[in-house]
């Protein structure tokens, strides 16, 4: 995790316009540079004290070129977390009492959709006037977080925020929309955001998902036990597209 985080800073230290050669031109290009923006929350003026670099990684793996450390770090990691993201599909199976073959097959596992989001909080004078990432789901089946030990992760439940206080070393979980849709409403995708502080905040996501050519739906099974399917069965990549595009979050598919 320690080379992981040290590529990553020096991918951040490097030069503004140095940076801009990885901006990327779309909302799905597969490496995606972003720097600090303001946005409105509601009606009320922040500045998004966050630096990202997206990067898709499977099932083709894409990585700027420098530092080269970067690349030689995220293969590694990309890998690992496959082995671990699979584990973690099976117990999800079991939990769901389905096979676990029916559930690659049905996602499309074996060319699952992954993404690295690397996110960058330099240490802000007025934390209270701004805010690293805003109340959001992730679109995936799940995520796995790491950060550098710095505070900041908060959830959302019943109308409250709550720190996640993760030792360091650790790894966060986070179930997203996916696997809520899948589940027929079982696993909730978890509502959180991220607070900035007067330290410097690093934290790498691994989005995992299905196939982008996967119509992902409430499991059969789970419908058959329900007596209905509680939400829209949707392509994945037009999930995706969506959602960036018209703004369409999972409450958009309940029914």
């Amino acid at each position: 995790m320690n080379a992981t985080f040290s590529a990553l800073k020096e991918f951040m230290s490097l030069g503004v316009e140095e940076k801009k050669e990885f901006a990327g031109k779309d909302v799905v290009d597969p490496i995606r540079y972003r720097g600090f923006d303001l946005t409105d929350i509601p009606n009320q003026p922040f500045t998004l004290w966050r630096e990202k670099l997206w990067l898709d990684v499977n099932p083709k793996f894409h990585c700027p070129h420098k530092p080269q450390s970067l690349r030689e770090v995220m293969v590694e990691y990309k890998e690992r977390c496959g082995e671990l993201s699979r584990t973690l599909m099976e117990a999800i199976s079991d939990g769901l009492q389905l096979e676990h073959h029916y559930v690659d097959q049905v996602l499309g596992l074996d060319s699952s959709y992954q993404f690295f989001v690397a996110n960058y909080y330099p240490p802000c004078p007025r934390p209270r006037q701004a805010i690293g990432l805003v109340p959001h789901t992730d679109i995936c089946l799940f995520t796995l977080l790491i950060h550098n030990g710095v505070p900041g992760l908060q959830i959302e439940h019943e109308g409250n925020w709550y720190n996640v206080d993760s030792p360091n070393n650790s790894m966060v979980f986070n179930v997203s929309d996916q696997l809520e849709i899948f589940s027929n409403g079982r696993y909730k995708s978890l509502i959180h955001r991220v607070l900035v502080n007067e330290r410097e905040r690093m934290s790498i996501a691994l989005d995992y998902g299905p196939s982008k050519e996967t119509i992902v739906g409430p499991a059969a099974a789970l419908v058959e036990k329900d007596g209905r399917a509680m939400y829209r069965s949707i392509k994945f990549e037009d999930y995706i597209e969506r959602l960036f595009n018209n703004g369409e979050f999972i409450s958009t598919y309940k029914q």
